[in-house]
């Protein structure tokens, strides 16, 4: 499900000049509380699954009414018997229809939750912008940070349509950006800190569809966004190997620069002057064909239909991976402190967070987004509400909304160091 305005390889370089200042809709007539745009995907399923089971648990009686937006009737069949929610329902979505097509399909629906990746390449959040003008709450899971940097750029005007928003949900980005603000606020407050080190590792592809590994091919045609001396620095992807211990039962691993929206966020929200992000995975032998694919013409790489049709093609081998490797997602963020720790405040601080599935984690913390901006909005007392009328990034969240986001994310980990 492409779209939103996808962008050339030239245009995006215009990114640090701006950091620097669908076919015919049918629209269900039963009232939806939250649609699911990509829930036919795994992320979107994964999302589905844990918005019905945190609301069952709010309101036994009644749960969230949940809808999936997709393309394909026969696709959202068979993620609906594989959910086993019968009372599931499909809207026929296009995200590159037209602006009133989206305005229609969203109205009405108290909260949408785009899951529809890859993002890469593309620059025009014009599903949040149906979603201001339809008066709908709405969050992503977007982890291209020139898309959220304009959908950044709307605040305004969902501030003065009453309308939160927030972009690159999920658990990384996501998670990992409340979990950096988590370790400054531990150094004793982002004035107190120097740098931060964000650092993901996942066993294989997790249990990813072909989506997700399309969009890491894609990550590896894109220059890194880092901070270094409070100095944006573009770096090449894949380079600057450091090892990085992720915990007991999961040990340390190779991880590697890879852009992540994270670092600008991260940056802008605590004003620190050194930030960046790597990543790695397992076999080892993965990391090896990422590097290899490097020197293929970066044309080819950032081809979206390419990167897609080499995933798919792909897809056997990974899965027979996947099953000897597993699916353990892990975080690490690494917080220093300026100057020495004469203060008595540490020099330096660890946060580890571990889940044993990608696609189930990363569903868990989209959800645990979702509810929050919920939360005061369905049936609750306004004075319930976490997140103001405007478009955030997680790292702008104020401490209520953290809490409570992050207290969902915990269940299931297998190591939380938070």
């Amino acid at each position: 499900m492409a779209g939103q305005g996808c962008r050339t390889k030239d245009a995006a370089h215009s990114l640090v000049a701006c950091l620097a200042r669908q076919p015919a809709v049918m629209v269900s007539s039963m009232t939806i509380d939250v649609l699911v745009i990509g829930g036919n995907g795994r992320v979107g399923a994964s999302t589905v699954r844990w918005l019905h089971q945190l609301s069952l648990r709010r309101n036994a009686s009644a749960p969230l009414r949940l809808a999936i937006g997709g393309r394909s009737r026969a696709h959202f069949e068979a993620v609906q018997n594989r959910l086993a929610l019968p009372k599931l329902v499909f809207r026929s979505v296009d995200l590159e229809t037209g602006f009133d097509s989206l305005v229609a399909v969203v109205r009405g629906v108290k909260l949408v939750v785009h899951t529809a990746g890859p993002f890469q390449g593309c620059t025009q959040p014009d599903l949040l912008r149906a979603c201001i003008a339809a008066g709908v709450p709405y969050c992503d899971v977007c982890d291209e940070f020139a898309l959220s940097r304009h959908a950044k750029e709307l605040s305004s005007e969902a501030a003065a349509a009453g309308i939160p928003a927030v972009v690159s949900c999920g658990i990384w980005p996501g998670v990992s950006a409340l979990m950096a603000i988590e370790a400054a606020q531990q150094l004793g407050g982002p004035e107190s800190c120097e740098r931060i080190e964000l650092s993901f590792f996942t066993a294989g592809t997790g249990g990813a569809g072909p989506t997700i590994v399309s969009a890491t091919f894609l990550l590896l045609a894109t220059k890194v966004l880092t901070y270094l001396d409070g100095s944006l620095t573009l770096k090449e992807p894949w380079t600057e190997r450091r090892v990085v211990d992720f915990g007991s039962g999961v040990g340390r691993h190779a991880c590697f620069l890879l852009d992540n929206p994270d670092v600008p966020t991260t940056v802008e929200a605590l004003a620190v002057a050194n930030c960046a992000s790597r990543f790695g995975t397992a076999p080892g032998v993965w990391n090896s064909l990422f590097a290899a694919m490097k020197l293929l013409p970066s044309d080819w790489l950032f081809n979206r239909s390419a990167m897609q049709g080499l995933a798919l093609f792909s897809m056997p081998f990974i899965r027979v991976v996947d099953k000897l490797v597993g699916a353990t997602n892990a975080i690490r963020v690494d917080a220093f402190r300026k100057g020495d720790a004469s203060s008595g405040m540490p020099a330096q601080v660890t946060l580890r967070c571990v889940h044993a599935d990608l696609e189930d984690c990363v569903g868990q913390a989209t959800a645990a987004f979702a509810l929050e901006l919920l939360r005061g909005r369905s049936g609750l007392s306004s004075a319930e509400q976490t997140i103001p009328a405007g478009v955030w990034y997680p790292a702008e969240l104020q401490a209520k909304a953290r809490s409570n986001i992050l207290n969902v994310a915990s269940e299931k980990a297998l190591i939380w160091e938070i």
